[in-house]
């Protein structure tokens, strides 16, 4: 299978593309052929396997927010594949990941959310967003928006709908209350994943070592200084 994997690096976050790029060489659907699109401000030597699509730089956080706006940018690109993957920059691939994460439209339920009743999760409910959710409409999980992906078709079809919510969003100068993520729960309520991963694949690094915590790690989300990152 042809595999593209997505990420965005702006800012500071550059620094964590070698780790990701090595993590995934090494552990990630291992004997498919994987090719990496990389969107940034930065000059990013490219390979065989990098593509780098250039963006601007913008406060945060319309780099997480544009996100599905990149995507569908390169849609003529993207389509070549057979499935791709989106990948937050600062995240660890920590055990090997095979075929499992295979669907039509894949999910990974959130670290934290996901361990809370449906009404206690973080939807938004701003009725002005169209990433709005009403109380009573909540999803079966809540999922994060670090890792998701699936058959190229079902992934920019989902791609292109958030993207133009957002703009919509935006032009009424109206930001959903997680970004991206919000808008990207609204539209799984309606159009369930095929596949739902369990946080196993969306691992908070600060859980580590904690018995209580009930999911193994095998991709990790990074503990980091976000504030010191974004500024």
């Amino acid at each position: 299978m042809k595999i593209c994997i997505l990420t965005i690096a702006t800012n500071k976050y550059i620094q964590f593309v070698e780790r990701l790029y090595n993590n995934l060489e090494e552990n990630f659907l291992n004997g498919h052929e994987l090719e990496c699109l990389l969107f940034t401000e930065h000059d990013v030597e490219t390979s065989d396997n990098v593509k780098v699509s250039k963006i601007d730089h913008e406060p945060w956080p319309m780099p997480t927010l544009k996100r599905y706006n990149y995507f569908v940018k390169e849609k003529e690109y993207i389509s070549k594949f057979d499935y791709c993957y989106y990948f937050d920059v600062d995240m660890g691939i920590i055990e090997k990941v095979g075929d499992e994460v295979l669907g039509d439209l894949v999910a990974t339920m959130h670290p934290y959310q996901s361990l809370y009743p449906k009404e206690s999760r973080s939807y938004d409910r701003n009725p002005n967003s169209l990433a709005f959710v009403p109380p009573g409409e909540e999803g079966e999980n809540y999922y994060a928006g670090g890792f998701n992906g699936g058959k190229t078709e079902c992934f920019l079809k989902m791609a292109e709908v958030i993207a133009d919510r957002v703009n919509q969003d935006l032009e009424k100068d109206v930001i959903a209350l997680w970004h991206d993520e919000s808008q990207m729960n609204r539209y799984l309520i309606d159009n369930p994943p095929t596949l739902s991963l369990t946080p196993t694949y969306c691992f908070a690094e600060e859980q580590m070592g904690n018995p209580n915590y009930p999911y193994e790690p095998k991709i990790i989300a990074l503990k980091k200084n976000h504030n010191e990152l974004r500024s």
